[in-house]
């Protein structure tokens, strides 16, 4: 009796502790995979997930003929979505533009590129 009871313990520390390991793998709302995942289901493609964005991850995507910049809160959720660009079926994003303080990058026919005291058009 006494093995079956130290059986039983043992059995169920293991169980215990294997169950809380799966949850804690998926307990990240915020995991890039996990995003790009519910990005495809929504039919995005081409999809980059920037996890490193403050406040929030943000990622960039295909949908149609448009290349958009989405923004997620810190619980997963889509906050925010812009479109940036168009899209190929081929080939992916094209006409590009990313904007961050004092800078401005625009890809597309050629390369553009404005930061302070800098202004370089390149076709």
């Amino acid at each position: 009796m006494r093995d079956f009871v130290y059986s039983l313990l043992i059995g169920g520390a293991l169980c215990l502790g294997a169950t809380q390991g799966a949850y804690a793998g998926a307990g990240d709302p915020n995991d890039p995979d996990r995003l790009a995942d519910k990005l495809q289901d929504r039919g995005y493609r081409y999809i980059q997930v920037d996890a490193g964005h403050y406040p929030g991850p943000q990622a960039f995507a295909c949908k149609g003929n448009t290349h958009f910049q989405i923004d997620f809160d810190t619980a997963g959720n889509i906050a925010d979505v812009d479109p940036i660009g168009d899209c190929t079926a081929r080939s992916g994003p094209k006409n590009v533009r990313v904007q961050a303080p004092f800078v401005d990058v625009q890809v597309g026919s050629g390369v553009r590129v404005r930061a302070p005291f800098v202004d370089l058009n390149i076709r």
